[in-house]
């Protein structure tokens, strides 16, 4: 859901006038993380803090390396480090999970967007040499073949199924 500008200086008012974050929660109906995610954006940045950034914010290898540092070796919160750099907290996690499991070399290789260009399977690689090529061509046959075998024994079981005689009542 995306809040308006006036929700979020409204929470900034009540907290200037003394409400903590636990009643402003409880009389806005909102989440304890951003309410503190707003009052510290506010905090480091004012009213500017509050206004959405556009999506296509890019940060390179060196700034993201001293963004995560700050989350896992200062210790500093996520949602203080999310409102000081206007970074959203869903990708401080991705960073902080892509360090933690390949080492900070890795936040070079982070990519954006879709993993495959396109949607289904992809594509197959055709055989390049003749042995390939026949080797290719034989797993073909074999799976016909058993196709066209199981196709036979189901043709025979239901023959069989017809010719069938029914059992007689034994009432005569």
């Amino acid at each position: 859901m995306v809040h308006s500008l006036e929700e979020k200086l409204e929470v900034i008012k009540m907290h200037k006038r003394g409400a903590g974050v636990k009643l402003i929660v409880k009389r806005l109906r909102l989440s304890k993380s951003l309410v503190a995610l707003w009052i510290e954006q506010y905090n480091q940045h004012g009213k500017a803090g509050l206004i959405r950034l556009p999506r296509n914010c890019r940060y390179n290898f060196e700034e993201k390396c001293k963004i995560i540092c700050e989350i896992e070796k200062k210790h500093v919160p996520l949602h203080v480090v999310s409102a000081k750099y206007r970074v959203a907290r869903s990708t401080l996690r991705c960073w902080r999970q892509i360090v933690r499991r390949d080492g900070y070399e890795a936040l070079r290789e982070v990519k954006y967007g879709r993993k495959y260009a396109s949607m289904g399977r992809p594509k197959k690689k055709e055989p390049v040499t003749e042995l390939e090529k026949l080797q290719r061509e034989n797993e073909l046959l074999r799976a016909e073949n058993a196709y066209l075998k199981k196709l036979r024994a189901l043709m025979i079981e239901k023959d069989c199924l017809a010719i069938k005689p029914k059992p007689q009542s034994s009432n005569h």
